[in-house]
């Protein structure tokens, strides 16, 4: 797309009370982007030309390449979705986007130490076999997915509910520059300087699912993300794999939920590939067509105010600050099947009897139990 048209999409898309939805919308009703910009400006004020032209010099500086669904290389897959975003921020190796076979793995930002394995695991595997890892560069599940990924040699994306130019966590900050080393891909749809807010994060996604052809989830609670991810794949017409839990741990309450509702139980990488549809592929939406014009995925650079950090930051975070951080930590490393006292203390990266002596005040208070082969458990 010429830099002119480019300037366009992003003036449109950034214009208060237009979202994806609504930008497919009036691109129908008034023939072209340009149309539409000279017609609405009669009666709402359209983001600035120069806002919009500074955005894409910010792009060629740093080296991101600016991609509109109008280019051969957006990604087939998520331009099947309802509300696919008219212009998405790529940096790394775009090539990735033109492969359609595409998977994604979610779960907990506080993930037990065995489950990230596991996610590490199955996306070595998975991207073995020349699929691109797609997860949403989260601590816990997400860093495991794409450290798997990246560690075979296979290719991930990384897909930001932040602007290109901020890494959130910070914590990740060299995972993110590792996937860009190492041929992989950042994307995201919002633009520079865009900093982390909650509502940000359930939009980021629909893209995660979007893009891919299935979505695995590993540790979701009730009321989490993934779970979110996982129902927006399935009114996507992707499909869903989860993998089961302890019914008394509450981490896995959401995958053993998905799995009631029928989606597919997954022990091994086998589980998934034995499935995997290499072809192209058309989707059928499940989510029935909205009558109303209301775009739930609306944003604007214009909207300072909405680029304050996520309310749940503050409690989220995992570094150890104080004495009851480390305990909250180590139990979040814990499962209710057991995780070894050796990989526990590495993870920790904490003295061994400091470790030691936590894991016998935890048990003192009956919140672990002792399991053979050097093992605890959560209770």
């Amino acid at each position: 797309m010429d830099r002119e048209k480019l300037i366009s999409y992003i003036q449109l898309i950034n214009t208060n009370g237009v979202g994806p939805i609504g930008f497919k919308r009036l691109v129908k009703q008034y023939g072209n982007v340009e149309n539409t910009l000279s017609e609405i400006s009669k009666k709402k004020v359209i983001m600035p030309y120069k806002k919009a032209q500074e955005e894409v010099m910010t792009a060629e500086i740093k080296g991101v390449k600016l991609i509109s669904a109008e280019d051969d290389i957006y990604p087939y897959n998520l331009k099947q979705i309802e509300d696919f975003p008219p212009i998405l921020y790529a940096k790394g190796n775009v090539e990735l986007l033109k492969n359609n076979n595409m998977f994604a793995i979610v779960g907990s930002r506080n993930a037990s130490l065995s489950a990230m394995k596991l996610a590490e695991n199955l996306a070595k595997e998975i991207a073995n076999n020349q699929i691109t890892v797609v997860s949403g560069m989260a601590r816990g599940i997400d860093k495991a997915a794409h450290t798997g990924a990246i560690g075979c040699e296979g290719s991930t994306i990384a897909v930001m509910g932040t602007g290109v130019d901020i890494i959130y966590p910070q914590e990740n900050e060299d995972l993110y520059q590792t996937i860009i080393k190492k041929s992989g891909l950042i994307l995201t749809e919002y633009p520079f300087h865009t900093r982390p807010q909650a509502s940000n994060f359930p939009r980021r996604n629909r893209i995660v699912s979007g893009l891919s052809k299935g979505v695995l989830v590993i540790e979701a609670g009730l009321r989490s993300g993934s779970l979110i991810t996982a129902h927006q794949a399935l009114e996507q017409g992707r499909d869903v794999y989860a993998v089961p839990g302890a019914p008394y741990d509450a981490r896995s309450a959401g995958c053993n939920k998905l799995l009631k509702e029928g989606a597919q139980l997954v022990e091994g990488a086998e589980d998934i590939l034995r499935d995997f549809n290499f072809s192209a592929m058309q989707f059928e939406s499940n989510k029935h067509e909205k009558d109303e014009i209301a775009d739930l995925f609306e944003y604007s650079l214009d909207k300072q105010q909405n680029n304050s950090d996520i309310p749940e930051q503050k409690e989220e975070t995992l570094e150890i600050t104080e004495t009851e951080d480390k305990y909250k930590k180590l139990l979040s490393l814990i499962s209710a099947s057991g995780e070894d006292i050796d990989e526990l203390i590495r993870a920790m990266q904490l003295p061994t009897e400091e470790v030691l002596m936590m894991l016998v005040e935890l048990e003192l208070d009956n919140k672990l139990t002792r399991l053979p082969g050097n093992k605890v458990a959560k209770i």
